[in-house]
């Protein structure tokens, strides 16, 4: 008798449980589509990517990538398209990058591939102890493609490559200023960091040279030269900025920024400059001012934006955390 009662009651916990579970998670599912449904004119939400880190226009098409691989989706309809054949199984995609020749490189967990069009084949001119995940893709003015790695990068111009062992922990931040330097970032917590290439040698910045947090999530100058680093972990973070006058300075969450965690900087076709954060949407500023605040209860996907597009339409494609956001029409 004891063993049935305990068995009976057991059971009742259990399925009390897994009611409440369900419960919340219909409360949850009804929030997202009431929430899907209540969005401006000219946005969309698309859900299915799930957590994206990445987001490009190629061949007139959308391609994302993230968490759950990589995604490919119609401009126009937004309506989601099959990879091509063969492009196997892409375990996390952390960058996109088009090069000049109308290649797609995809950077992956387990090192990076390229699709040309008409068939992908997976780059393999990397010593064979760097294979390891791309973090970050960049192609220069000189057309060589940079590639964020464990500890450095790896350099692929003139034909034969060049790793350079960095301070630092994944670089998955890369960047060329107008002055031609490339920039490498690292967001990692335990060793973040941020390093300066001018064709001869490698500068590192850390707080003592200014950065408001050590790591280092983006790198962008925009079109009056000031060129902007956001940092930030968790809560903590910002945004510094250098400008071409010699004025430099930084930005948080007291000074307009959605959340001091920094995401990305984006600068758009007319000018306004978008602050992302990690969890608190995004802060879109013009001439110095903020002008607008969006989040989720404004239609967007998610609350942490991790890269931004414009494309030729003037449509905006934000890679969040729960998906894909498209907004056509911002003001």
């Amino acid at each position: 008798m004891l063993r049935h009662w305990l068995w009976r009651n057991l059971l009742q916990v259990v399925a009390g449980i897994l009611l409440v579970a369900a419960a919340s998670w219909l409360m949850t599912y009804a929030a997202d589509r009431k929430k899907e449904a209540d969005v401006p004119p000219g946005w969309l939400m698309i859900r299915s990517p799930g957590n994206l880190h990445t987001v490009i226009r190629y061949n007139g098409e959308i391609w994302a990538g993230g968490v759950n691989g990589l995604f490919r989706f119609d401009a126009a309809a937004a309506a989601s398209l099959p990879l091509p054949q063969g492009a196997g199984a892409l375990a996390v995609v952390h960058d996109l990058l088009v090069d000049r020749s109308g290649r797609l490189w995809v950077g992956h967990e387990q090192g990076a591939s390229l699709y040309n069009g008409s068939g992908w084949e997976p780059y393999l001119s990397l010593p064979e102890k760097k294979q390891q995940p791309v973090t970050a893709l960049l192609q220069d003015r000189d057309g060589a493609v940079w590639m964020g790695l464990s500890r450095g990068v790896y350099c692929s111009g003139d034909g034969q490559g060049q790793f350079f062992p960095l301070n630092m922990g994944h670089v998955d931040v890369l960047y060329q200023d107008a002055q031609g330097r490339i920039w490498a970032g690292s967001s990692d917590p335990r060793q973040g960091g941020l390093a300066c290439f001018d064709g001869s040698r490698w500068q590192a910045y850390g707080t003592k040279d200014g950065l408001v947090h050590p790591s280092v999530t983006t790198v962008m100058e925009t079109r009056d030269g000031t060129l902007w680093i956001g940092t930030g972990f968790g809560h903590v973070g910002g945004a510094n900025y250098f400008a071409a006058d010699g004025a430099a300075g930084s930005m948080t969450r007291k000074d307009g920024l959605a959340g001091d965690k920094v995401r990305q900087i984006y600068e758009d076709k007319a000018g306004y400059i978008w602050f992302c954060s990690e969890n608190d949407g995004v802060a879109v500023f013009k001439d110095g001012k903020r002008v607008a605040l969006l989040t989720t209860a404004s239609g967007l996907a998610g609350q942490e934006v991790k890269k931004i597009i414009q494309d030729d339409s003037g449509v905006y494609w934000l890679a969040t955390e729960q998906g894909l956001s498209r907004i056509a029409t911002l003001f």
